[in-house]
């Protein structure tokens, strides 16, 4: 992790650690700058002071990378969802098995472009029990959201809508591999096509170029066990 730690972000010295109640100021700053003056729910969903004072109460637990005093990033592993989150319900799962949520990161301005995302995200998959399903949500306009997810082995299960009805990618650590021997090629904002493909049994894996040079989704089937 501090290899990759170092990697993402040369210039800076970043340490990284668990927050607590005392950092609340910082990430509810750190999150209102991350996502602009102009509120975007369709690409990110806005959060709330309570919201975080919920998950540093023990709803779920915050890494934070900082550069001296400042907080350059944070990351969110929520493990305690409300009855509206259906976790659970979403993944089809039995009820007694441990899920754990990606549910937000944020990068200061200064700090995009190091990779500071996967960085979170590895983070908060070590920082996870071993037997605890972890899922995320991204959505189909939020292209580094997602291909960071994609390279950090979330594959594409689906596409739901949430937060009020806009689309979000659902996306499960599960460890399956697939098969490159038969790939599609998905422009991300056809869900129409996606759908189709969900319910043939095909999964979203990889980030690749479509011929115009836009972001699109390499879909293919799991490999057989």
């Amino acid at each position: 992790m501090m290899n990759a730690l170092r990697e993402a972000a040369p210039t800076s010295t970043l340490t990284q650690r668990m927050l607590g109640p005392g950092d609340l100021d910082a990430i509810d700053t750190l999150h209102h700058l991350a996502i602009g003056p102009l509120v975007r729910p369709e690409v990110v969903k806005p959060e709330n002071r309570s919201y975080f004072e919920s998950i540093l109460s023990g709803r779920g637990l915050v890494i934070g990378l900082y550069d001296g005093p400042l907080l350059a990033a944070y990351g969110i592993l929520q493990h305690d969802h409300s009855p509206k989150d259906g976790p659970h319900r979403l993944l089809g799962l039995d009820p007694a098995l441990s899920v754990g949520r990606l549910a937000g990161a944020s990068v200061h301005p200064a700090y995009r472009g190091r990779g500071l995302q996967r960085v979170l995200i590895a983070a908060r998959v070590d920082a996870a029990p071993a037997d605890m399903v972890l899922f995320s949500t991204a959505a189909p306009v939020n292209t580094p959201s997602w291909a960071s997810l994609l390279v950090e082995g979330f594959p594409i299960y689906d596409i739901q809508l949430f937060f009020g009805g806009y689309a979000r990618y659902v996306m499960v650590r599960d460890f399956t591999t697939f098969d490159p021997q038969e790939t599609l090629l998905v422009d991300p904002l056809d869900t129409a096509r996606q759908k189709e493909l969900f319910a043939e049994g095909w999964h979203g894996y990889a980030r690749c170029r479509t011929d115009s040079g836009a972001a699109g989704v390499l879909y293919a089937r799991p490999r057989k066990a």
